[in-house]
């Protein structure tokens, strides 16, 4: 009797720690119910559960007064956190992992796509406030004032047995139930996430960057492997259009948010990428180039197109690895000869860390919105309209040849455009507002390109160039339901089918228009290096890539980082689509030519291959390692 009535006085004395305790708790279900993730199994409720109490129990150990008042921040704090996982999880599929924080910074350049993002039920996570400080502070006045640190100190002893308890339990039953690589590669594997909660998805990931940041990390075991690997992937059984740019400018130019399926495509009658198409006449044009990028997107479609290294697991190779030493497609060109390579882009220039890693990159100048008159702000920065038509002439005074890198801006999400430069008829209703701004803004974007090739032919610069155009990642904020009345779908999109959707057009328009026609080789960003490097003539006998030449391939391989869980995969014929536990076996193949499932025995050593080049990629990144593989890159 005298045990119960100590235990309910214990109850009743920290009551402000359970309330907040069982207020967070609800918060983690809310989270889950929104992203999709539904409530989860018990374990997941049970876990969280225990980590918020191993995180708040030691609060008890202070006067009351501090004590609440510790609370509260720690109820705000894991507030905040859970808002920002919520509007990153809406954008990327995942949670937010220690790399993105460093690109915390970058939220201020993104603020109009993160209010986008925001939903009036997202103030629900702050509610509790109405109701808790009014309550606390009548709590703190009712509630036994004496404070006792030995009595505390044996409440929050039992508190954290019990509760670690539960967490070493659905620790260890997670790790037997799936794979202890799921605790392991949190950014693309959602296994913690779904059934141990938000809450420990973050004491995981916090664990594991500390132990990588502390881990030594050498090349020396796997140098002589790569290398001959290298030896061998530089091998072509074919030629095909070697040099025939050879010493022309090389024009890029990457294209925000354009996917595939808009080229070529109508709506109402009228063409969304009127002048995209008429390129395709004149170009060599790529329809199965899928988007690579991992959680840097843009910057990490430009890391993939200059360097053929993979983006990083999580954040972005521009932030983290921006000291790195690159043997990047500028740096190989002006040692080919080239007069020097410039990158053209409407932002901040701070954006994405570009003023710091384009140095590295090998750029001699970089043209960023202090560089350009603001004379038609569009979104985030200076319109495509505005920024091509400035470029030109600065390109127009540069020696031949050179290399010109153009990042567009305008079609970012969220496709706002001002109501003079929405040309297309698209009837209120026909599509959700987002997908409609979306179309617009790609036709905009096409406008704004059409512009400037037809600048470059005036200028003389077109048919001196090699000119390249891609889509740098998939757009977002749509529905299933748009794509599939946009493209009179008969069946609904599925994990697979929508996956195929990710593919972003890739033009190349050699001189004179040679080669024009269709290539359905099974390509990506990794690729663009190689293949161009190819049709430039350079000399890629000391070069480093893990792309494949789409001209020269009979076959490509398609690594996936982010936009697919980690190592999914595809070729011309199959697409592998891995499980979020890392297990090979509860992964997915699917025909490419019949859309039905295949057997996964033909497809395993493609697997390994996949997930050997990611790690390879990450160990050279993680150790600076280029020079060690090819010794003196510039």
């Amino acid at each position: 009797m005298n045990s119960g009535k100590q235990l309910w006085s214990s109850i009743k004395n920290n009551q402000d720690l359970l309330i907040v305790d069982v207020v967070l708790l609800v918060k983690i279900v809310f989270f889950g119910l929104v992203v999709g993730l539904g409530f989860g199994p018990t374990g997941t409720v049970v876990s969280s559960a225990a980590a918020l109490l191993v995180l708040s129990c030691w609060f008890v150990l202070f006067p009351r007064l501090v004590r609440v008042s510790l609370l509260l921040l720690f109820d705000f704090a894991v507030s905040i956190i859970l808002l920002a996982d919520l509007l990153f999880y809406r954008y990327f599929q995942s949670a937010i992992s220690i790399p993105v924080l460093f690109e915390a910074k970058l939220v201020g350049g993104v603020s109009g796509s993160v209010f986008a993002l925001l939903s009036a039920w997202d103030l629900l996570l702050f509610l509790d406030f109405v109701f808790l400080v009014p309550y606390f502070l009548r709590l703190r006045s009712c509630l036994n004032q004496v404070f006792r640190l030995r009595k505390q100190v044996g409440q929050v002893a039992a508190i954290l047995l019990v509760s670690l308890f539960f967490l070493g339990y659905s620790t260890k039953s997670m790790a037997a139930d799936f794979n202890k690589n799921a605790y392991v590669g949190l950014n693309w594997d959602n296994t913690v996430l779904e059934n141990m909660g938000i809450l420990n998805f973050h004491i995981f990931d916090l664990y594991n960057y500390i132990k990588e940041k502390n881990a030594k990390v050498s090349l020396d075991s796997e140098r002589q492997v790569l290398r001959s690997w290298m030896d061998s992937h530089r091998t072509q059984g074919t030629s095909n259009y070697q040099a025939a740019a050879g010493g022309k400018n090389l024009i890029i130019v990457q294209l925000e948010a354009m996917q595939g399926f808009v080229i070529g495509k109508s709506v109402n009658g009228q063409e969304i990428t009127p002048n995209l198409n008429k390129l395709l006449n004149s170009s060599m044009y790529f329809d199965n180039y899928f988007t690579q990028i991992g959680e840097g997107n843009t910057s990490d479609a430009e890391f993939m197109a200059l360097n053929s290294l993979y983006p990083a697991a999580a954040g972005s190779n521009y932030i983290m690895k921006s000291k790195n030493t690159f043997q990047s497609l500028p740096w190989v060109l002006k040692g080919a000869g080239y007069s020097g390579a410039y990158v053209f882009h409407g932002a901040k220039p701070e954006f994405w860390n570009r003023t710091g890693v384009y140095p590295s990159e090998g750029f001699n100048r970089f043209y960023s919105l202090p560089d350009f008159n603001l004379d038609e702000k569009i979104g985030m920065g200076l319109s495509d309209e505005s920024m091509f038509r400035q470029a030109v002439p600065v390109m127009a005074q540069i020696k031949q040849p050179f290399f010109s890198f153009i990042i567009t801006l305008s079609a970012h999400y969220p496709y706002a455009l001002p109501g003079d430069k929405q040309e297309l008829n698209i009837p209120k209703g026909q599509y959700s507002e987002i997908f409609t701004n979306y179309l617009q803004a790609q036709h905009y974007a096409d406008k704004a390109l059409g512009e400037f090739v037809d600048s470059l032919q005036q200028q003389g610069i077109l048919d001196n160039s090699l000119l390249v155009a891609y889509g740098d990642h998939y757009g977002s904020g749509w529905t299933n339901k748009d794509i599939e009345s946009f493209l009179g779908m008969t069946q609904p999109l599925n994990d697979y089918t929508s996956k195929e959707l990710n593919k972003v057009p890739l033009l190349i328009r050699l001189p004179g228009g040679r080669g024009a026609g269709v290539n359905h080789i099974s390509g990506g960003q990794m690729d663009l290096f190689p293949t161009v490097i190819n049709l430039l003539g350079v000399d890629k006998q000391n070069l480093f890539y893990f792309g494949r030449d789409l001209l020269n391939s009979i076959d490509g391989l398609t690594v996936f980082r982010g936009a697919t869980p980690q190592g999914s995969f595809a070729t011309k014929g199959v697409f592998y689509l891995a499980s979020k536990d890392g297990v090979f076996e509860h992964g997915t193949a699917y025909s490419r030519e019949t859309g039905e499932k295949i057997d996964l025995q033909g497809v395993a050593s493609l697997y390994q291959k996949a997930k050997w080049q990611l790690q390879m990629s990450d160990l050279i990144l993680d150790t600076n390692g280029l020079p060690q593989l090819v010794g003196k890159i510039h």
